[in-house]
C-alpha cells in the first residue's frame, strides 16, 4: 500500500515538473541585465528577421500583437530549447497540428539558445520537425519584445507558445500543453478568421 502511494506521489511530482516547463537559466546568464543610466537608451527594436537556413520570416511588433509576412492567418510561435525535455515532448504534437492545419496555421519555433546550424539541422531531422525553426541573431531580441508585450519576465520558462490571429494577440501558454487544448484553441481562432 505504501509503495503504491509513493509511486503515485512520484508520478504526480514528475507530471508537475513537465507541466511547469524548463527555466531559461542558460540564456539569462548571457543576456544583459543592467543598463547604464548615464547613456541615452536606444528604443527597443520592433522589426525582426527570423531565419531558417536561407528562408526568412519578417516579424513586426505592433500595439496589438505581431505582424508576420506569412500567408497563414494564424501564427503560433514556440519559444524553445533543444536541451529542454518538455520542449522536446511537444514537438510531435506541434508537427501534427502543422500538418493538420496546413495553409491556415504557421508554427514558428524560436530557438532561445545558441546552436550551430548543422547541429540544429540534425535536431530538426531527428525529431521530425515539419515547421519553421528560427536560429537567428534576432531570436532573443524578438523574445524580449514579445515577453514585454505580454508583461512576462525576460527569463521566462519554456516552452512558451503564443497564438496570433491576423497579427493580433490571441492566447499564450507556459509549459507543456496537451495537443487537444491547442487544437481546440486553434479551432476557436479559425472562427475569428471567417
Amino acid at each position: 500500500m505504501r509503495a503504491i502511494r509513493l509511486t503515485g506521489l512520484l508520478s504526480l511530482a514528475l507530471l508537475a515538473l513537465l507541466a511547469a516547463g524548463c527555466g531559461d537559466k542558460k540564456e539569462s546568464a548571457t543576456r544583459p541585465v543592467a543598463k547604464n543610466p548615464t547613456t541615452a537608451e536606444k528604443p527597443a527594436p520592433t522589426r525582426f528577421t527570423l531565419k531558417e537556413g536561407s528562408q526568412t520570416i519578417e516579424a513586426k511588433l505592433t500595439d496589438k500583437g505581431v505582424d508576420f509576412n506569412v500567408s497563414e492567418p494564424i501564427v503560433m510561435i514556440d519559444f524553445f530549447a533543444t536541451w529542454c525535455p518538455p520542449c522536446r515532448a511537444e514537438i510531435p504534437h506541434l508537427a501534427n497540428l502543422q500538418k493538420r492545419y496546413e495553409g491556415k496555421l504557421k508554427i514558428i519555433g524560436i530557438l532561445v539558445e545558441n546552436k550551430h546550424p548543422a547541429e540544429l539541422k540534425r535536431f530538426i531531422n531527428g525529431h521530425g520537425i515539419n515547421y519553421f525553426v528560427s536560429n537567428a541573431p534576432d531570436n532573443m531580441p524578438f523574445a524580449d519584445g514579445v515577453m514585454e508585450m505580454l508583461h512576462q519576465p525576460r527569463n521566462f520558462s519554456i516552452p512558451f507558445m503564443v497564438i496570433f490571429v491576423k497579427g493580433k494577440y490571441y492566447r499564450h501558454y507556459m509549459g507543456l500543453v496537451p495537443e487537444e487544448m491547442l487544437e481546440s484553441d486553434i479551432k476557436e481562432a479559425l472562427k475569428e478568421v471567417k
